[in-house]
């Protein structure tokens, strides 16, 4: 199991609120990437305003978005080393 795998399973579900560095994280890399709120939303199959909320740290933001997010971004938003790039997997070749 890796660590990432790790990361997300010994957080909860649901927070009460993103902290702030999380929401300009969201913000930095989805801008770096050259992507609209509009644009990362249809990426993640997400509404525009699930994107918007939480860069401006509304609502109750969910693990699973924050994975899709970070994915997509390439930062990492959950865990230890929050803001550093998103290790890719190397998988097999065939």
């Amino acid at each position: 199991m890796s660590s990432t795998n790790l990361d997300y399973e010994t957080m909860s579900q649901r927070r009460d609120k993103l902290p702030q560095d999380v929401c300009r994280l969201i913000m930095q890399g989805r801008q770096a990437k050259g992507l609209s709120q509009k644009e990362l939303a249809s990426k993640i199959f997400e509404k525009p305003q699930v994107i918007g909320d939480y860069e401006a740290g509304r609502g109750i933001p969910k693990d699973q978005i924050l994975a899709k997010i970070e994915r997509i971004i390439g930062i990492k938003l959950l865990g230890k080393n929050r803001g550093m790039p998103l290790k890719k997997k190397v998988g097999k070749k065939k």
